[in-house]
């Protein structure tokens, strides 16, 4: 029968227990450095991740959700016109998810599906949203009756803070959309 070799210094050594690998004590402690390391490491990532999770603020929770929701808007949006000017989008990176009213003033609206969509980089940033055009095409894409039920949610201000819950909702809800529309 061959005698094994040490996974560290590589000398054939007769084993004494049937799993043994290494040829000694300092030899089995050298080949679970490495491994003792990573465990550690990895100990140390989920510390940290969870520290960082426990120091996230409200702002924080809307970034993400923010971020889960624009994305998925892109990527539903992708292949067809720019809501306002009908140029076509055809990378996520070169348009926007552009709000119908400004996010920041209507938080009732933030994470509405109609009221945000895909916009041309130009009309949203160089012309405002380019608003007058945003209108005309959300009746065409949606109908007027859509139009007017964000109009009335526009008004009303009774939604106005919306809690960190919420938000992890969103992300989460988004976040598990886009996983599925990008298969």
């Amino acid at each position: 029968m061959k005698q094994p070799k040490c996974k560290n210094c590589k000398q054939q050594f007769t084993k004494t227990q049937p799993l043994q690998v290494a040829c000694s004590y300092s030899c089995a402690i050298e080949l679970a450095k490495p491994i003792a390391k990573k465990v550690i490491e990895k100990k140390e990532r989920e510390k940290k991740a969870k520290l960082k999770q426990s120091l996230k603020t409200i702002t924080d929770y809307r970034k993400d959700a923010r971020y889960w929701f624009q994305r998925w808007i892109r990527i539903r949006d992708l292949g067809t016109g720019c809501i306002s000017c009908g140029v076509l989008l055809t990378d996520i990176r070169d348009y926007h998810a552009g709000h119908m009213y400004q996010a920041n003033n209507y938080p009732q609206l933030l994470f509405n599906e109609h009221a945000v969509n895909g916009q041309c980089i130009f009309c949203n940033k160089h012309k405002s949203g380019n608003e007058h055009e945003y209108r005309k095409g959300i009746v065409n894409r949606y109908g007027i009756e859509v139009l007017f039920s964000l109009e009335k949610l526009a008004d009303d201000k009774t939604l106005r803070t919306l809690n960190k819950d919420y938000y992890i909702d969103v992300a989460n809800d988004y976040k598990k959309r886009c996983k599925e529309l990008e298969k």
